[in-house]
C-alpha cells in the first residue's frame, strides 16, 4: 500500500470512470466494429485496475480493507488479449476473431474466479506479514503472471503494428489514413511501462526495500490512466484504416524472381507514363499497369531496385517537384500546389518525403535552385 494521496486517487478514479463511460459508448456505437469491441473491453479491463488501485488503498486507509476483498475488481489478464486483438482488428477490417482464438481470455475468467477465493483473500491480507502465507506466495505468483501475461501481448502489439507498417509500405503510395500512428505511441507506452515496472519495482523491492514506491507508484498509474482515455477518445473519433488483407497475408509473401529487364520496365513505365501522380497509385494498380503479377512486381522494386513501393513512387514524385520548381512557370502555383501536382496529397508527407530524399526541406530546395 502506498501512503494516502487523496489528490492523487481521485484523479485515478476520475480517469478510471472516464474509461468505463468511454467503454459503454464504443459498445453502442453504430455501425458496431470488432475493433471498437476489443477496445471497450480494454478500457473496461484498464479502468478496473485503476479504480482497484485508488479503492484498495482508500479502504486500507479507512481500516475496511476486509470488505473490499470479497469484491475484488482487478482483472490484469483482460488488458493484454484486449490490446492485441484491437491492434489485429484495427489494422484490417476483413479480419474476424475465430472462436479457437477466445482462449486468449480464458485466463481473464480464470482470475474472476481466483478472486472469488479464500485463497486470494487470505493471501493479499498477508503481504505485509512476516512469516509470508503460502496463501500470500500463490497470490503473488498469479499477479506476476498477470503483469508478465499483459507485457507479452503488449510485445506482440508492437510488433504487429512494425509488421503492419512495412505491409502497407510494400503496397501503398500513399499512407494516409493508413499508418495508425496514433495507435503505435499508446502502444510503445504501454509497453515501455511495463517492462520497466517490472525492472523498476524489483531493483526497489531488492536493494531499496520499496523506500521509493511513494514516489513512482501513484504518478505512474496517473499517466497510465490519462493515456488510457486518450487512447479510447482517439480510437472512438478515429476511422479504421481501409486497408484490407493484412492478417490473412504472410508477411514474407513477396516471392519472386530477379528480372533486371522487368526492372528497366518498371522504370521506363513509371518515367514515361507517370502513373505516381495519382494519389492513390498502390501495387495493385501499378502491377496492372505493367501487366505483371502483384507479388512479381512488389519483389522486383524490393529485390532489384533496392526500395519498397512507397519509398519507390514518392521518389519519382520528389523528382516530379523538382522539375516543376525549375521550370519557367514555377510561381503560378506554390510549393504545396506543386506538391500535389507531383502526386502528393498531404502537405505533411510531402515534407517528410522530401526531407527524408534530399536533406533538406523544400523550401530549402527551392531557395537553393533560385539564388
Amino acid at each position: 500500500m502506498t501512503a494516502p494521496s487523496p489528490i492523487s486517487f481521485t484523479i485515478i478514479l476520475i480517469f478510471g470512470f472516464q474509461a468505463i463511460a468511454l467503454s459503454v459508448l464504443l459498445l453502442l456505437k453504430k455501425p458496431s466494429k470488432q475493433s471498437d469491441f476489443f477496445l471497450a473491453l480494454l478500457l473496461l479491463f484498464f479502468s478496473l485496475m485503476s479504480v482497484n488501485i485508488a479503492l484498495v488503498n482508500i479502504f486500507t486507509t479507512y481500516k475496511i480493507i476486509s470488505l473490499f476483498r470479497y469484491f475484488q475488481l482487478e482483472l490484469l489478464f483482460g488488458i493484454g488479449p484486449s490490446l492485441y486483438f484491437f491492434s489485429k482488428s484495427i489494422t484490417d477490417p476483413g479480419y474476424h476473431i475465430s472462436r479457437n482464438e477466445y482462449i486468449h481470455f480464458l485466463p481473464v475468467i480464470l482470475e474472476f474466479i481466483f478472486y472469488r477465493t479464500p485463497v486470494y483473500r487470505i493471501g493479499s491480507e498477508g503481504l505485509y506479514k512476516v512469516p509470508m502465507h503460502p496463501f500470500t506466495v500463490v497470490y503473488l505468483v498469479e499477479q506476476w503472471l498477470a503483469v508478465a501475461s499483459v507485457s507479452i501481448y503488449i510485445v506482440l502489439s508492437v510488433r504487429l503494428l512494425a509488421k503492419y507498417r512495412w505491409w502497407i509500405e510494400s503496397r501503398y503510395s500513399n499512407l494516409k489514413d493508413k499508418t495508425l500512428g496514433w495507435l503505435r505511441i499508446p502502444v510503445i507506452i504501454y509497453s515501455g511501462f511495463w517492462i520497466g515496472w517490472m525492472i523498476l519495482t524489483q531493483i526497489d523491492r531488492i536493494f531499496f526495500q520499496k523506500a521509493f514506491k511513494e514516489y513512482y507508484f501513484l504518478p505512474a498509474f496517473i499517466v497510465l490512466s490519462i493515456i488510457t482515455c486518450w487512447l479510447g477518445f482517439t480510437g472512438y473519433i478515429k476511422a479504421q484504416t481501409e486497408a484490407t488483407g493484412f492478417s490473412k497475408t504472410p508477411i514474407k509473401s513477396d516471392q519472386g524472381s530477379s528480372d533486371p529487364e522487368e526492372a528497366q520496365k518498371i522504370i521506363s513505365v513509371m518515367t514515361n507514363v507517370k502513373p505516381y501522380l495519382n494519389p492513390d497509385l498502390d501495387l495493385l494498380k501499378l502491377s496492372e499497369l505493367l501487366n505483371l503479377n502483384p507479388k512479381t512486381t512488389s519483389y522486383i522494386i524490393n529485390h532489384d531496385l533496392h526500395m519498397n513501393f512507397y519509398e519507390f513512387v514518392n521518389k519519382f514524385r520528389v523528382e516530379e517537384f523538382k522539375q516543376r520548381v525549375q521550370q519557367s512557370d514555377r510561381d503560378k502555383l506554390t510549393l504545396l500546389g506543386h506538391a500535389y501536382e507531383s502526386g502528393f496529397n498531404s502537405k505533411s508527407t510531402f515534407n517528410y518525403v522530401f526531407k527524408k530524399m534530399t536533406g533538406e526541406t523544400p523550401r530549402e530546395y527551392y531557395l537553393k535552385i533560385n539564388n
